[in-house]
């Protein structure tokens, strides 16, 4: 073999070697080409499951919040009415103390009268709560609870004679009917009369 043809069999072989490089290189830009999408895909799936897996902490948490707050809205549901019977019930213990050392009932009954309209009166105002029941007035079905009905020739229809025990309304909703006796008209005899006057 000589030295020029060895020469340019290197020159030949290091042509195929070029060539053989360029090809490698186009397959390993065609495989990171494949390869990149799946790897941004994956990327995005991960990213995506984190997102999800935070909003369903945030939702249980929201959740977990929105029972407690029921709770507590159904645990301190009366601290209104609550804090306000504390007064009242303040008001008694002075009265009782009061009458303890003075003896006098009169001023203990005074007291006590008292007490009741304060009592009656921050119901009616800060809650609505209306008494039901006053004599003489007109009997209603949907308010009164009649105990005994009694006739009356002074009275033309039926009203309210006596309260029993009384009624209490909050707002339009009737909680309690007072029970009460009843005046009702006295049955007229003119029917019977028509009858006699018939038969005469």
């Amino acid at each position: 073999m000589s030295p020029e043809k060895t020469e340019e069999d290197r020159a030949d072989e290091n042509i195929v070697d070029e060539a053989d490089a360029d090809t490698q290189d186009e397959n390993d830009v065609q495989e990171e080409t494949d390869i990149n999408p799946v790897m941004r895909l994956e990327a995005e799936n991960a990213e995506l499951r984190e997102k999800l897996l935070r909003m369903a902490a945030e939702n249980q948490n929201t959740r977990k919040r929105l029972v407690k707050q029921q709770q507590d809205a159904h645990k301190y549901r009366h601290q209104d009415i609550l804090r306000d019977l504390a007064e009242v019930i303040d008001n008694f213990e002075r009265a009782i103390v009061s009458s303890t050392d003075s003896r006098d009932f009169d001023t203990f009954h005074e007291g006590i009268l008292m007490i009741e309209k304060q009592f009656s009166g921050m119901l009616a105002e800060r809650y609505g709560l209306e008494r039901i029941g006053v004599e003489g007035e007109p009997f209603d079905p949907a308010a009164h609870e009649a105990m005994m009905m009694e006739e009356s020739p002074d009275v033309e229809s039926e009203s309210v004679k006596q309260v029993y025990q009384a009624g209490y309304r909050l707002h339009d909703r009737v909680l309690r009917p007072a029970k009460v006796v009843i005046w009702k008209p006295t049955q007229t005899e003119d029917a019977g009369d028509g009858d006699n006057e018939e038969s005469k």
